[in-house]
């Protein structure tokens, strides 16, 4: 089964994707995302194989947000796709059914896009709003975020502004776990931030 924590790296933090995910993989993450916005595809993939090779030294699993092209071409394990991106069937098609394949689910009719390929898992939320994705749909209700878990029928990891002490309630309402950010790369000490993180996800 799919680790309890994913990391995403972070856009603007104190330090960059790779140093990021060199001090959450020493804390204990065993599933990193590249999130890095902005880039050249040729930046981007040079940062994606970076990053691969420390989560394959680790024995973490490594997927790419956004684009299958470079988690193609990267080699990673997978790739995690927001409602503008590819669809699963596309991404699918690209990396081949050995991929993971997980897609962003905000509202209802994002349901929609579990239908047609194999998901392997969703990123459901946001649970707060938060900085690191600006233009985020709004704010879930715990009620609102246990339907779409639920309706999901995935492996389902709650994002948006989650911290550490919110892993009790969110694995209640039927998550498999959770999906951070600012709380590794923001944190003043991201290897104890991310130990605390695993610990708590159990």
């Amino acid at each position: 089964m799919f680790p309890r924590l994913q990391f995403l790296t972070l856009d603007g933090a104190s330090h960059g994707h790779v140093a990021q995910a060199r001090l959450a993989l020493a804390g204990g993450v065993r599933w990193i995302q590249l999130r890095a916005k902005g880039l050249a595809e040729q930046e981007w993939t040079r940062l994606a194989r970076e990053v691969g090779a420390l989560c394959r030294a680790a024995g973490a699993t490594f997927i790419v947000n956004d684009s299958p092209r470079v988690a193609a071409a990267a080699g990673a394990d997978g790739v995690h796709l927001g409602a503008a991106d590819a669809s699963p069937e596309e991404a699918r098609a690209l990396l081949g059914e050995r991929a993971l394949v997980g897609v962003t689910l905000n509202f209802p009719a994002h349901l929609d896009r579990l239908r047609g390929a194999r998901v392997d898992y969703v990123g459901v939320g946001p649970l707060r709003a938060t900085s690191s994705k600006p233009g985020h749909a709004v704010p879930h209700a715990e009620a609102s975020l246990r339907s779409l878990i639920a309706a999901a029928g995935l492996p389902a990891y709650v994002i948006g502004g989650v911290v550490a002490e919110d892993a009790p309630r969110l694995l209640g309402l039927g998550a498999h776990g959770l999906a951070v950010s600012a709380a590794i790369a923001s944190a003043a000490d991201p290897e104890a931030a991310a130990r605390r993180l695993v610990a708590a996800v159990g």
